[in-house]
């Protein structure tokens, strides 16, 4: 018995005590803000996969898995303070985490009491729960819970006499029951709690062997007690899952997929070198995020990389039989060997695999992308090696040993012992396990605002409140909540823009589209008819927070209120409240759009025949509105020309816009996350699956751009998206080209030395001059001509800036000779670099042989009725090529701009003539290039459609659709009377409802958008399986219960495995050894297999050779050091500390960082093979004996 009943008391009030010390009085952003602000609302609201009141109406993202255990919990401490409930929670999870390593410890009779304590603290205070303790304690309790999955397979496996039926109930069940309290708030999480006890399962009893058990029939035996145990575990196992396998199923038919927008397995798995992996530091968000303190000092503190190695090091000797063999070696060691194949086999660039398992892990399996989540198999063997190491050390009771300590060994071991474990753990008893930005209680003002907009008196249930400014979380000045403070506040509708919206693509690009019109950068500024766009998406009141804090990623509230009160937009909204704690300006002020008219910002009735059919993205809809306003017509919906019922037929558009384009999203931010507009050929940085918000059109129907004459092409650009600071679109690779002298290329973030602009010609040509500027001070750069690969010449030339005295072209003429390729490399500067207006001339014949980048419009099937184009994001000056169709007739069309509709002079050119505003320009079958400075320009065609003839009055459709302001979802269902109505997608995004004629004719719009039923169609198989779950659970607890009760005080219960000599025989170790030959190949290609085979060969074949010389060469002292230095354990320790000394010098954030360097990577792959070797090949002298011991019933207590 490792701790007596006074000792488990004493251990869990410590626990409670530490938990406590942690940012007392702070709530902070751990897991959900619902949890703390309002639980009993958030459970209820679980019971429904669909909501409207959410962003637009979706489906939420396993909140089902928030029922139990966890918003269980919160819920019934709810008239708790929200901070003391989450430091209970901690608690309650450090010591299950604790407690469940002590009792696998036991059971595996491995290690001392003092040992035992040891490792269960190193586990429960593991670099996994560290870091997500704090601010995702979701994924800290299924890591807490593994011991407890694991403990019942472990007793009833152990070798001794076949246990009873009753016993194998409770194993079975108990387990299973410790699966029904993971939770379901991520699947993934919850399998990977499940792996190691499967693991165990399969080695201890399927595949138990007479070298494993002591003789052939123990270890027949526990085969088949394994499949007797799987008749009660595996059925168990399905009751404890059973209720959130159906939501789970029912989210993936229906959710959008948000998993190609977050974070990459590129990312996920970018520290998944072995030193990483080893320590227990393999969650991204650490090493990126300073909000998780704790987290990010393991990462990146050299002294925790140090001490957390160390612990690693501990358990791989302990593995290794640096102190005789571990009970279960064989066992402990495939669950560790799982562990490094789940991370190494996904770690560029060392695994020949990466590829391929990163593209599986952005594809079809992007749910496992979080590999982290399986840090159990490896730290879980870990602490098991350190209890096993540390099982003879003994602590000095004297105090003259203390006094002395170079007299006694175990002095100096129990000192660096406890130093190690103390600075391993020290994040935790330093108070920092809390995340940064804590707060007090979220402000009066928040509650005032929300109590405003949820009174139906004041319509905001009728419509939907947008929350601005946009932000990627919720971080205020007062504390950081993650989620949105409303959102536990708000029953009525609401939507903001933050990092990833869990809605269609669709939806998302045209909530950008309205974010940036609130933040309008060009000509004329804000959008005169902003209120009407907003009120055509649904949107009657509009919530401004001044709260937000810098580090939200946001553009700041003082730019959106200067839209709503000062612009040309201002009189559209009325601001109808504020709330404040009593300062001189207002925390919360909220606004009334005022657009639309009587009809107002609900869902509303429109005619089928009165959309206009637009080819565009939902992101142009603002500027549409503006453009009608701007042309004296009311605002419209619309249909996009890729949303057009397919009975329909190919119907030509009649407004022709530039979206969507081209361009690459950097998903992990709100502002300047986008790029300039690309070519399809052209280089992405973000490692998504999908470059962009799609929006159903294929790469050839957007907007992008088409290369002529040759490629340009950029080491980087400022107009890269995962630029820092964000991304500039006017100073991508087009800009040197473009004719634009304000706009230029600029490199990205970091030092501009060597950075490069490549011009790659369509052919060779002869020797060929330079001309260039810099956009500001003078650049210098080295200039090197190619052909088909090989340098010709370079020279070294100075950049001229605009703000020169003499600004007058000269150019610079290359080295003689042919080429095909020019490439610039900037190697001096003058403040911040850039390169504008290049231009390269061939000498012989003066040909301009520069190639061009073209913004080019994808021509329709015929001539539309206008082209609506813009500077979606600032551009300085836009550029667009048009189509008019071949064989079409000539066009007139008349321009309008938002400077125009503002009494302004436009900026604009037509195929390089001036165009002023109001101007009729024909345009004759081809293409056009338009430029403006306008923020939009619109080309309106001139000429009289003809009237429509007979035929197609007749075909007109007399179809009625009404528009809500809900985003599209396959899994919704609406009816009228009876009469169930089909589906179509309006304005790119929202839901419409098909009412056909002859349905509900003699009913008003007012009186159909009544009678419309909705339904989610899924709701009532989710709530009936969430029923049956419960159901399933009950049936699961009282099952175990009736097995325990009974016998819960009579022997045999709590088996522990005592101490014997056995052997594994040679069958074990051939498969082993081609196991961890194939794995070193798996996680390090041919360099991994070689230092495998290496290790192997010193670990086997030296003492193999050693033994077969002459005895007094065997007796020598290099003999002797030889055979000390190939032991396994001292093997593994040497290539271990050269390795972890590496990673302390090159930890993360410090320079170069040593995980990116295969040095490290083999070494520490050698202490791994040198371990698996010692695991199987170290006298034993703790393994199973075939009987068992009975621990005595206090041992539970």
């Amino acid at each position: 018995m490792t701790l007596s009943r006074r000792g488990w008391g004493l251990a869990g009030l410590l626990w409670l005590l530490l938990s406590l010390l942690q940012g007392t009085g702070l709530t902070v952003a751990d897991t959900k803000h619902d949890l703390t602000a309002n639980p009993w609302g958030f459970l209820t609201q679980a019971l429904s996969p669909w909501t409207d009141v959410f962003p637009l109406g979706q489906l939420q993202n396993q909140a089902y898995g928030y029922l139990f255990p966890q918003g269980l919990f919160f819920a019934l401490l709810d008239p708790l303070p929200d901070w003391l409930t989450q430091r209970l929670w901690w608690a309650l999870l450090l010591f299950l985490a604790f407690a469940g390593v002590v009792k696998l410890l036991e059971a595996t009779g491995t290690g001392s009491r003092m040992s035992r304590v040891v490792a269960a603290v190193l586990f429960a205070l593991s670099p996994r729960i560290i870091t997500t303790l704090g601010a995702i304690s979701s994924e800290a309790w299924t890591v807490a819970l593994v011991p407890w999955i694991m403990l019942p397979v472990v007793r009833v496996l152990l070798p001794g006499p076949r246990p009873t039926t009753r016993r194998l109930a409770v194993a079975g069940l108990g387990s299973a029951v410790a699966v029904l309290c993971l939770g379901a708030v991520n699947a993934v999480a919850t399998l990977a709690a499940v792996v190691p006890a499967v693991l165990w399962w399969l080695t201890q009893g399927v595949f138990a062997t007479g070298g494993t058990a002591g003789t052939g029939t123990a270890a027949s035996v526990r085969r088949r007690t394994a499949w007797r145990f799987a008749a009660w575990w595996v059925p168990g196992g399905v009751l404890a899952c059973f209720w959130w396998v159906g939501p789970l199923v029912i989210l993936g038919r229906y959710s959008p997929p948000f998993t190609d927008y977050i974070e990459a397995a590129g990312l996920t798995s970018h520290w998944f070198n072995l030193g990483e992996v080893l320590r227990g530091t393999t969650s991204w968000t650490a090493f990126l995020s300073t909000e998780r303190q704790a987290g990010f000092a393991l990462a990146t503190e050299a002294l925790f990389v140090a001490a957390t190695l160390a612990v690693a090091l501990l358990g791989l000797a302990g593995m290794a039989g640096a102190r005789g063999r571990l009970p279960f070696a064989g066992s402990w060691l495939v669950i560790l060997g799982a562990g490094v194949a789940v991370f190494g086999l996904a770690a560029a660039p060392f695994s020949p695999v990466a590829d391929q398992v990163q593209v599986f892990l952005d594809g079809a399996g992007a749910p496992l992308r979080n590999l982290h989540k399986f840090d159990p198999l490896i730290h879980l063997p870990l602490v098991v090696g350190v209890a096993h190491v540390l099982g003879g050390l003994t602590v000095p009771r004297n105090a003259t040993a203390w006094l002395h300590p170079e007299k006694d060994r175990s002095v100096v071991a129990t000192t660096a012992v406890v130093l190690v474990v103390a600075v391993a753990t020290a994040p935790a008893w330093t108070g920092r396990l809390v995340p940064e930005d804590g707060y007090r209680g979220v402000p009066s003002s928040w509650q005032a605002a929300a109590d405003w907009l949820n009174d139906p008196a004041n319509g905001a249930d009728q419509t939907r409140t947008m929350i601005l400014p946009e932000a990627r979380t919720a971080r205020q000045n007062w504390g950081n909540t993650r989620d949105e403070p409303a959102q536990a506040l708000l029953d009525v509708p609401w939507v903001v823009r933050d990092a990833v919206p869990l809605v269609p693509p669709e939806a998302i690009r045209g909530l950008d589209g309205l974010q940036r019109e609130f933040v309008a950068d060009g000509a004329a500024g804000a959008n005169p008819a902003l209120a009407d766009a907003l009120a055509q998406q649904g949107v009657g009141y509009l919530l401004v927070r001044t709260d937000l804090a810098r580090t939200a990623d946001t553009p700041g509230a003082r730019a959106v209120l200067r839209t709503l009160t000062e612009s040309a937009a201002a009189d559209g909204f009325t601001e109808v409240a504020d709330f404040g704690d009593g300062d001189d300006e207002a925390d919360i002020r909220i606004f009334r759009v005022d657009g639309a008219g009587d009809a107002g910002a609900g869902p509303h009735v429109v005619d089928a025949d009165d959309l206009e059919i637009t080819a565009g993205g939902p992101e142009v809809l603002p500027r549409l509105t503006a453009a009608d306003a701007a042309a004296g017509r009311p605002s419209r919906d619309r249909i996009l020309v890729q949303d057009v019922p397919e009975n329909t037929g190919d119907v030509p558009p009649d407004t022709v816009t530039d979206t969507p384009a081209l361009r690459e999203h950097n998903y992990g931010n709100v502002t300047g996350a986008e790029s300039d507009i690309r070519a399809v050929d052209d280089a992405r940085n973000t490692r998504n699956p999908v470059r962009d918000y799609p929006t159903g059109l294929d790469d050839a129907d957007l907007t992008q751009v088409r290369e002529r004459g040759g490629r340009i092409t950029a080491s980087s650009s400022a107009a890269d998206p995962t630029s820092l600071g964000g991304a500039e679109p006017y100073s991508g690779p087009s800009a040197a080209v473009d004719g634009v002298t304000e706009t230029a290329w600029r490199p990205g973030t970091g030092s501009p030395i060597n950075q490069t602009l490549t011009i790659d010609l369509g052919e060779p040509h002869t020797q060929m001059s330079l001309s260039a500027r810099a956009a500001g001070s003078p650049v210098r750069v080295q200039a090197t001509t190619y052909l088909d690969g090989e340098t010709v010449a370079s020279t070294t030339t100075l950049v001229p800036g605009y703000r020169e005295a003499d600004s007058t072209d000269r150019p610079i003429v290359l080295p003689s000779g042919e080429a095909d390729r020019v490439e610039l490399r900037i190697v001096g500067s003058w403040g911040d670099p850039a390169l504008s207006e290049i231009t390269l001339t061939e000498l012989a014949s003066g040909q301009d042989v520069t190639p061009r980048r073209d913004i080019v419009v994808p021509a329709g099937a015929g001539t539309p009725q206008r082209w609506v184009l813009g500077q979606e994001i600032y551009e300085f000056e836009m550029r667009r090529v048009i189509t008019v169709p071949e064989g079409a007739e000539p066009v007139t069309v008349a321009l309008n701009s938002d400077r125009c509709a503002a009494g302004r002079n436009t900026a604009s050119t037509i195929d390089g003539t001036p165009v002023n505003c109001g101007d009729s320009v024909t345009l004759e079958p081809g293409e056009h290039e338009v430029r403006s400075r306008d923020r939009w320009v619109s080309l309106e065609v001139q000429s009289d459609r003809a009237a429509p003839e007979a035929d197609d009055a007749e075909s007109a459709s007399d179809d009625r659709i009404v528009v809500t302001s809900t985003a599209v979802n396959t899994g919704r269902a609406a009816e009228i009377n009876g009469t169930s109505l089909d589906s179509v997608t309006i304005n790119g995004w929202q839901q419409g409802w098909i009412v056909p004629a002859g349905v509900a004719d003699d009913m008003s719009d007012e009186d159909i958008v009544s009678a419309v039923e909705v339904s989610f169609t899924a709701t009532d198989t989710y709530q009936r399986w969430l029923g049956a779950g419960l159901l399933g659970a009950l049936v699961l607890l009282l099952g175990w219960l009736c097995a325990w009760w009974p016998g819960r005080r009579s022997s045999g219960g709590d088996r522990v495995a005592a101490t014997s000599v056995v052997r594994d025989g040679p069958t074990q170790h051939l498969l082993t050894g081609a196991g961890t030959l194939a794995l070193s190949v798996g996680v390090a290609g041919l360099p991994g297999g070689i230092v495998g085979a290496a290790t192997m060969v010193l670990v086997l074949g030296v003492p193999a050779g050693l033994r077969r010389l002459p005895e007094r060469t065997t007796a020598s002292r290099g003999a002797r050091l030889l055979r000390r230095l190939t032991r396994p354990a001292t093997l593994a320790m040497i290539l271990g500390t050269a390795g972890a000394v590496m990673m302390v010098r090159g930890s993360w954030g410090g320079g170069d960082y040593a995980g990116y360097s295969w040095i490290p990577e083999l070494l520490f792959l050698g202490c791994v093979v040198a371990t698996a070797c010692g695991a199987v090949s170290t006298s034993p002298t703790s393994a199973v004996r075939g009987h068992t011991r009975r621990q005595p019933d206090r041992s539970d207590m």
